[in-house]
């Protein structure tokens, strides 16, 4: 069994945003005071301040949308905030290593299909409606490239 790589908590974000670029400037990005940025950056097991950060908003606002079937705005969302690093490799456009099954690479090409399909339903702005025509495409030529690699 492989140990997974441990998951930065929200908190962990925010220390070290803190730290690098300093709670005022966090503070005022987000139209807080400074209390509040130094809040989000205390590591909830050794403090009794609790409040919610944005980033842990975000993912209650993700998790309801997927609930209601539009993780595809979700997913947009989270490659729009993609955007903001420079030299990131992947784009959600980019080839995706081949996932261990055929059976796990076709459930892949459905979910990709079906957000595709919930986008235009949804009347979707065109340009997601792209990106998700373009990731459903990727998800079948990631499957073909399967099916070659079992028949060798």
């Amino acid at each position: 069994m492989t140990q997974e790589e441990p998951k930065m908590q929200p908190w962990q974000v925010f220390h070290a945003a803190r730290k690098a670029i300093g709670a005022n400037t966090v503070a005022r990005i987000f139209n807080r005071s400074i209390r509040s940025a130094h809040d989000w950056a205390q590591d909830p097991v050794h403090t009794e301040v609790r409040c919610k950060s944005p980033l842990e908003l975000l993912h209650t606002l993700f998790e309801r949308l997927d609930e209601m079937g539009r993780g595809h705005v979700a997913e947009a969302a989270i490659a729009y905030l993609r955007t903001a690093l420079s030299g990131c490799d992947e784009r959600p456009d980019a080839i995706k290593q081949l996932l261990p099954t055929m059976e796990a690479e076709q459930i892949e090409d459905f979910h990709a299909a079906a957000a595709f399909h919930r986008a235009i339903n949804d009347g979707a702005d065109p340009d997601l409606v792209e990106t998700l025509m373009k990731a459903a495409n990727a998800a079948n030529e990631r499957t073909y490239s399967k099916y070659l690699n079992n028949l060798r």
